[in-house]
C-alpha cells in the first residue's frame, strides 16, 4: 500500500496546529497562562471594588471597562492563539532551505513498518513505533514520537475510501486507533 504526495509548507503548519491543539502539555500550559492573565486582569478590579468607600455597584458602574477586560481578553485569547501558532509555524518553517524535506513524497507500508521516500532520503519506522494515528478532514498524522509524525494529506487519495483503506491499512499493522480530530 503506497500514498504518493506533493508535502508542503501547509501540511507541516497544519501538523503544528493539530498537535499544539491536542497535546496535553500544550493544554496544561495554555491553561495555565489563561487562568494567571485572567487572575491577574481581575486583581485591580477586585482591589477597586474591595477598597473603595463607595457602594460596591456604583463603584463596579464606574470601573466597568476594567471589568469587562477579563471577559474580553478570553473571547479573543483562544482564535489569537490559534492563529499565532499557525502563523509562528510558517515562520518557522521558512527558516533554513530545508533542501528536500517539502516536495514530491511517498508513504509506503509494508510488513516491516512504514517508509517514507522524499528528494532528502528515506525514513522508516517499523509497526511498534506507531504511537498515535489522528485523522483530521484534511490530514491523517502517524505519530512515530510524542512530537513526530509522518504527515499525509488527504488529497493523496482519489477517494475517501482510498483515504479509509490507508488509514485502516495503518490501524490493524501497527494496533493503534485512528483518532478522529
Amino acid at each position: 500500500m503506497k500514498a504518493s504526495y506533493e508535502l508542503t509548507a501547509d501540511d507541516l503548519a497544519a501538523f503544528t496546529l493539530c498537535h499544539s491543539s491536542t497535546s496535553p502539555v500544550v493544554r496544561r500550559q495554555r491553561a495555565g497562562c489563561l487562568v494567571g492573565a485572567v487572575l491577574l486582569l481581575l486583581s485591580l478590579p477586585t482591589l477597586l471594588l474591595t477598597t473603595s468607600d463607595k457602594p460596591i455597584a456604583e463603584t463596579a458602574k464606574n470601573i466597568w471597562p476594567l471589568l469587562a477586560g477579563p471577559a474580553l481578553f478570553i473571547l479573543f485569547i483562544i482564535p489569537y492563539l490559534k492563529w499565532r501558532t499557525a502563523n509562528l509555524s510558517q515562520r518557522l518553517l521558512r527558516e533554513g532551505t530545508n533542501a528536500g524535506f517539502y516536495g514530491q513524497c511517498t508513504l509506503s507500508l509494508d510488513d516491516n513498518g512504514l517508509t517514507e521516500t522524499k528528494e532528502s532520503g528515506d525514513t522508516s519506522r517499523k509497526w511498534a513505533a506507531v504511537e498515535k494515528i489522528v485523522a483530521t478532514q484534511d490530514h491523517l498524522f502517524v505519530y512515530t514520537s510524542g512530537i513526530e509524525a509522518f504527515v499525509i494529506p488527504t488529497r493523496a487519495f482519489q477517494t475517501s475510501e482510498d483515504c479509509l483503506q490507508f488509514q485502516k491499512g495503518i490501524s490493524e499493522r501497527s494496533g493503534v486507533s485512528v483518532q478522529a480530530h
